[in-house]
């Protein structure tokens, strides 16, 4: 028999293991079901090239960590990358790392497990972040309630959907929670110990996306400003001018030493990392003159640079984030989103359950931790309240992937709120409780239910038809629904299928009948799939012309849906559709 104090001493872990558990479980399921995601195999066949040839050259506007991830399942496994082709269009000349990763996958007939390999990779960031969600509520709020906080976050669909595909997105999702809280706790108390996790974790967060340079510096002013505030009304002793100095130091060599290592201690002169770097910065709109006349100096000294591929994706993020990407919201598309983007995505991505216990935990921790000048308490709300803020002016509207690492504090929030409400029961004994068990049980519910399609997933504040709402960016469509249409077209005995789906993966190499790709404004006849992209988007790299390309499938009723994501036509040849005209 395990004594009484050991088995309360163990059972919060215990509770949180066997959450987690629960959790990879869940997340391995869908691997059978979720089709190949639109990007995985670039990420694969850019981890790999790390692996293989220790270079980081193909594409290097996302940092390598998960990508290594991604691809290290394989690698172990065998698999090496294959000759990578180079491609020329109106841009200039890049890699064709899409192909490379589909040989990859493909790679001895065993697609599915190659697949699997590489989805597993994502597993130990997905526990990392459910260790650091579980260690900060711990040191907050106590150790049952850190419990609350794990089963929130492990509930929460999109979090399960981008722990089950081989993205670059939960890499941040774990080290920039894990950054904030290592934050905090040097500002209680900076050791040479704390400043070298923090400036590991800030240089994991910086390997795994660009993002972070977005949303990292504003969420630790945000904190500073919390521990400034409580110092001066409890006239605490602050951090010593000697001890910041040496602790900065400690943070910003370990940063640099994981990122360099990172890069595999790379060494490169400027010129070789850039083709024309002078042309590049004579190109940089918005630049002061002073930081242009300083960078033109450097490029005329040509220095070596560590880990220039890093420096390299940082410019092409620069780029990027100027010109933005096409982007759908609430039926409407447009070039550099909204800035309320981020805003409507979480309220409809998020269960609504997990929403308003935040609600309730951030309301609880203003009434409480203000009056008490408790800063440590008011951290994960004040990060969540900037990272919404610092989305505001975001170009890019990819979805809720580029704003995964909210969840964690999200979900601590909430599990206080949970607390919270529940001591308020012996006020009202019967409304607390079936409150409190009515919105947890609705949280689990709608996690259950939104298996295995957790990626398409959307709370009941979306429209009946989801795709009106959301579309893009592993919001909606991810291309995960292709097995599944394999599926359907052979139970029917479909002989030949017009197919306009969202993937990147070789549609030949695949168990499907005979078919054709359907082109823009060409209505067919027979059988049709077309995917909920195409549909809401139209063509997305070409112009406004070709925004309605299959916009004349709406005069026609699917006869089925396949999954959540990919819709199946009959056009008989008796009644052909009118030809369709490019909208102007």
């Amino acid at each position: 028999m395990i004594d009484r104090e050991v088995w309360r001493i163990r059972a919060a872990p215990l509770a949180v293991v066997a959450l987690a558990f629960l959790a990879v479980l869940r997340i391995a399921s869908t691997y059978s079901t979720t089709a190949q995601a639109f990007d995985e195999p670039a990420h694969i066949a850019c981890g790999m090239e790390w692996l293989d040839k220790g270079t980081f050259t193909l594409e290097p506007v996302h940092p390598p960590l998960p990508r290594i991830a991604a691809a290290i399942g394989p690698y172990l496994a065998g698999l090496r990358l294959p000759a990578v082709k180079k491609i020329s269009d109106e841009h200039g000349e890049s890699y064709d790392f899409y192909s490379a990763g589909n040989e990859i996958l493909s790679a001895g007939h065993r697609y599915s497990r190659n697949l699997t390999l590489s989805r597993m990779g994502m597993l130990p960031l997905f526990l990392i972040a459910t260790g650091v969600v579980f260690v900060w509520a711990k040191d907050l709020f106590g150790e049952w309630t850190a419990v609350l906080a794990v089963l929130l976050f492990t509930t929460t669909p999109p979090v399960l959907a981008l722990a089950g595909i081989a993205y670059v997105d939960f890499g941040l999702g774990a080290f920039l929670p894990a950054t904030l809280f290592a934050f905090s706790r040097w500002l209680e108390r900076a050791t040479m110990r704390r400043s070298a996790v923090l400036g590991a974790m800030a240089g994991c967060a910086l390997l795994s996306n660009y993002t972070a340079l977005v949303f990292l510096p504003p969420c630790l002013v945000a904190i500073l400003a919390c521990r400034v505030w409580a110092a001066k009304r409890t006239n605490e002793p602050g951090i010593k001018a000697r001890e910041i100095a040496a602790g900065v130091a400690v943070i910003a060599l370990a940063a640099l030493v994981v990122i360099w290592a990172g890069y595999r201690f790379s060494l490169q002169t400027l010129n070789k990392t850039f083709e024309k770097p002078s042309q590049d910065i004579a190109a940089m709109r918005g630049l002061p003159s002073v930081v242009k006349s300083v960078a033109e100096g450097v490029v005329a000294l040509n220095p070596p640079l560590p880990a220039p591929q890093f420096l390299k994706g940082f410019m092409g993020n620069v780029q990027v984030g100027k010109a933005g990407y096409k982007s759908y919201l609430l039926g409407r598309m447009r070039n550099g989103g909204w800035w309320y983007f981020y805003f409507v995505v979480l309220a409809l991505k998020t269960p609504l359950s997990l929403l308003i216990l935040a609600g309730a935990g951030g309301f609880f921790v203003i009434r409480s931790a203000i009056p008490g000048h408790d800063w440590k308490a008011l951290v994960p709300l004040a990060g969540a309240l900037v990272v919404l803020l610092a989305s505001i002016p975001i170009k890019v509207n990819l979805g809720i992937r580029h704003i995964l690492f909210i969840y964690p504090l999200l979900a601590i929030i909430g599990a206080y709120g949970i607390q919270r409400l529940w001591t308020l029961r012996s006020k009202w004994p019967k409304t607390i409780p079936a409150i409190v068990i009515a919105l947890v049980a609705w949280q689990v519910v709608a996690s259950v239910r939104a298996r295995p399609d957790y990626i398409s997933y959307m709370n009941e504040l979306a429209p009946k038809q989801r795709d009106q709402a959301l579309v893009l960016g592993c919001d909606f469509d991810c291309g995960q629904d292709l097995w599944r249409l394999s599926d359907a077209l052979r139970a029917r005995q479909i002989g030949h299928v017009h197919l306009k789906v969202w993937t990147s993966t070789d549609l030949a190499s695949w168990d499907l009948p005979a078919f054709d790709v359907l082109a823009p404004n060409q209505p067919a006849t027979g059988w049709v799939a077309v995917s909920s992209l195409y549909l809401r988007m139209g063509e997305l790299t070409a112009g406004p012309k070709l925004a309605t390309a299959y916009a004349w499938l709406g005069d026609y009723k699917p006869v089925d849906h396949v999954g959540r994501t990919i819709q199946l036509y009959y056009i008989p040849e008796k009644n052909p559709p009118p030809a369709a005209s490019p909208k102007q």
